[in-house]
């Protein structure tokens, strides 16, 4: 992780624990719908991917282990 920070990434999104496949695709797309389609900023597109995915009532276990480092 430091060595990518060293490098110049500016944000990470790791995950904390093992994730279904499908959880993890619908994270994912979601969160870059709306950063680049949406114009979101990353912090906010994360936050807001991860709402949607409680609101739609996805146990959160399957998708919470995924964590925005700055």
């Amino acid at each position: 992780m430091y060595g990518l920070k060293i490098a110049g990434a500016k944000y990470l999104i790791m995950l904390l624990w093992q994730a279904p496949d499908k959880q993890t695709s619908l994270l994912m797309t979601t969160f870059y719908k709306k950063w680049l389609e949406e114009k979101m900023a990353i912090p906010e597109a994360f936050r807001a991917a991860q709402r949607e995915l409680r609101e739609a009532g996805l146990d959160p276990y399957q998708w919470a282990g995924f964590v925005l480092v700055e």
